[in-house]
């Protein structure tokens, strides 16, 4: 009993060394010269240009909207009553 276990701890103390100086068995071949690569990208639309008047008016329209979102929560935040001691 004792004599197998030692062998088994053996077997895999020694293994990972033994299959990494093996020669791999598949042979691994670079890409031919003439082969073209295959990258796949998604379509893009028009360039970003972050200081373009595009992008102010864009920017504009949601400052303008924040604005009126934060005035709209403060009101109903006044009208909202929670009672805490309930």
């Amino acid at each position: 009993m004792h004599q197998t276990l030692l062998m088994v701890a053996i077997s895999l103390v020694f293994t990972p060394a033994v299959v990494l100086a093996q020669s791999p068995m598949v042979a691994i071949s670079p890409l031919a010269p003439n082969t073209p690569e295959s990258v796949h990208v998604q379509p893009r639309g028009r360039a970003f240009a972050p200081n373009s008047a595009e992008d102010d008016v864009v920017q504009k329209q949601i400052s303008r909207f924040n604005a009126t979102q934060q005035l709209m929560d403060a009101k109903l935040d006044r009208r909202i009553i929670i009672c805490r001691r309930c």
